[in-house]
């Protein structure tokens, strides 16, 4: 079987905006400003993805969204990419490049490969969790940014003993669900509309949202 690549999937461009999403009723903890990867905290979304956030947070019973990421420019990516490859150099350094490629690549993709369009480079794409009505983060099994096995959506479904984290997952995945959004399998926070990812994941003919080529930096 041939797997078919997200970028060769067509992008039609819908000209959707981006929205502030300090500006509406989320929770946002700007984690690659904090970092030192980006050089703003303020934090967007395709207008749509926004409002289909909104839609979902009032289903939640209680609960609501924290929002870690949105719109990245290839910028940040490259940053996130760097700067996990000297991670792993430092730890491996047996590694030839042609290795550390692979395993970085596994998790992070790289921030300027002409060929690809990063997801979060269309504003299409959104890495968050859940928090309860004080603001305590839902325990999903690791932390944001957790590059091991076991930051895989369904990698607690396969134990019997961690019933709470399983739990908080499905109530997270399938409030997505609920307003078309698709997950990555590798990461729990990760989900995706419109885009190429999505598209291909939904088997639509094309993806509405393509790059958005201006820095929100500047």
């Amino acid at each position: 079987m041939t797997l078919v690549p997200y970028s060769s999937i067509t992008i039609k461009e819908n000209n959707e905006p981006l929205v502030d999403l300090e500006t509406l009723d989320l929770k946002v903890e700007p984690k690659y400003f904090q970092a030192g990867l980006s050089e703003t905290q303020k934090m967007f979304l395709r207008e749509g993805v926004a409002q289909k956030l909104l839609n979902v947070q009032k289903k939640l019973k209680g609960l609501k969204f924290k929002i870690w990421d949105g719109f990245r420019p290839r910028k940040v990516q490259d940053n996130i990419y760097q700067k996990y490859w000297s991670e792993l150099k430092t730890a491996h350094p047996e590694w030839d490049d042609e290795t550390l490629r692979l395993k970085v690549g596994a998790f992070v993709s790289p921030g300027y490969q002409k060929d690809r369009i990063p997801p979060h480079a269309t504003g299409g794409t959104v890495d968050l969790t859940l928090i309860d009505a004080n603001g305590k983060e839902l325990d999903m099994g690791t932390e944001f940014d957790c590059f091991e096995a076991k930051a895989a959506a369904f990698f607690y479904e396969i134990y019997r003993n961690y019933p709470e984290i399983q739990k908080n997952k499905q109530i997270l995945r399938e409030a997505m669900l609920t307003e078309n959004f698709t997950l990555d399998e590798e990461e729990w926070w990760h989900f995706d509309y419109g885009n190429q990812t999505w598209a291909l994941k939904m088997g639509a003919d094309f993806a509405s949202y393509g790059e958005i080529e201006s820095n929100m930096n500047e």
